[in-house]
């Protein structure tokens, strides 16, 4: 069964990249903005956005995803180009989310 974020992805078939915005607000969630929609979606941790954010992003590719702080200052840059790359990486050319 797909989630709601997946049901409303956008898809992307141009080649151009899309960009999901993961940013925090100035009551501590953080908030999933994406293509196509006109509401961001809350979340009330850094995890919960991004897995929000990679599914939206889960068959749009290529993609970059930008995580911001409540100061828009940019705390990960990710860019996933969706080629076939290293073993459990799914193509990504930036650190993965979890890295230090």
């Amino acid at each position: 069964m797909r989630s709601h974020a997946e049901k409303h992805a956008p898809r992307d078939t141009s080649g151009s990249p899309i960009t999901v915005r993961v940013d925090r607000n100035g009551r501590g969630a953080w908030e999933v903005a994406m293509p196509g929609q006109r509401e961001p979606v809350t979340c009330e941790t850094l995890d919960d956005a991004r897995r929000v954010a990679y599914l939206c992003v889960a068959h749009t590719r290529p993609c970059e995803l930008i995580v911001c702080d409540a100061y828009h200052r940019m705390l990960r840059h990710e860019f996933i180009n969706g080629h076939a790359g290293p073993a459990g990486t799914g193509g990504r050319t930036a650190r993965s989310w979890g890295d230090g």
